[in-house]
């Protein structure tokens, strides 16, 4: 068996990884081994151990990080594959580990997976992460961000009046804006299992990039609609998803549609009024 070595702990942090056991299993007939008490994204999988560091002791260990912020990692990447632009986050991390061919490219939850699809469903969520609440730059300017990842009053009109004739759910934290009109708030009122199954209920989720769009990551017949709130256009003309050369880009599927904050398209992302 293997050792899972977690080093980032968010909702997304932990879901774009949860996929890699399975394809573990499928490459060595070995399950995985979780030590660290953080980890909650595996309580469903059927390919993971959960020890304690003392159980697990002397087992190899596989270092997990779902993007590109080690260079040595990238180059490796590329040097696999001779492409700059990754299949997915799972692709990426079982090229770093020896699997070049997974056999599962998305992460898995095993949970939900069966719910009937509302066909008029949205399920919205407008705010990422509060990075300043955990101590790091609220923006990252060196790597292009201008913005938080909050959805403007605009791109919260341009949903409720594209969409007047579906159910819109909201869920989030308490904190983020209310999206008012004709949605549902249900802030506040999901545990991460409850959320999940919100979102694997609904035809499609729009968001940003955050703990709740790698959520709806799980479930592929969900059609995923992520908004780019943090990127000025001088961002997005060089923004290309899954792309190993900036590490923020490397977050993001590119089987997933994007939208800016802008009334006009801009390089590969929509305006917000096409949403």
């Amino acid at each position: 068996m293997y050792k899972l070595k977690f080093n980032f702990f968010h909702i997304g942090d932990q879901i774009a990884t949860t996929s890699i056991p399975e394809n573990i299993f499928h490459a060595t007939g070995k399950k995985s081994i979780i030590t660290q008490s953080q980890i909650w994204a595996f309580r469903h999988n059927p390919y993971v151990v959960f020890m304690s560091e003392t159980e697990a002791a002397g087992y190899p260990e596989i270092n997990l990080i779902p993007d590109c912020r080690v260079q040595q990692q990238a180059q490796h990447y590329f040097d696999t594959m001779s492409n700059m632009v990754v299949g997915s986050q799972t692709e990426y991390m079982c090229v770093n580990f020896g699997v070049s061919d997974p056999v599962l490219r998305h992460p898995r939850l095993y949970l939900h997976e069966d719910k009937k699809t509302n066909p008029l469903k949205i399920v919205v969520h407008l705010s990422g992460s509060d990075r300043a609440r955990d101590g790091e730059p609220a923006i990252r300017h060196a790597s292009g961000e201008d913005d938080l990842r909050v959805m403007s009053d605009a791109v919260m009109m341009s949903i409720l009046e594209n969409y007047k004739e579906y159910q819109i759910v909201q869920v989030g934290s308490l904190d983020d804006k209310a999206l008012g009109g004709h949605s549902v708030d249900m802030r506040g009122q999901h545990d991460y299992w409850e959320l999940a199954g919100e979102i694997a209920s609904a035809a499609k989720f729009i968001g940003v990039n955050s703990g709740p769009m790698h959520i709806a990551n799980c479930y592929p017949r969900i059609e995923k609609r992520i908004f780019l709130m943090e990127f000025p256009k001088e961002t997005l003309l060089k923004f290309r998803p899954g792309d190993v050369r900036n590490w923020l880009f490397s977050w993001v599927d590119p089987s997933n549609m994007f939208f800016n904050k802008f009334d006009v398209d801009v390089g590969l992302t929509f305006s917000r009024t096409k949403i």
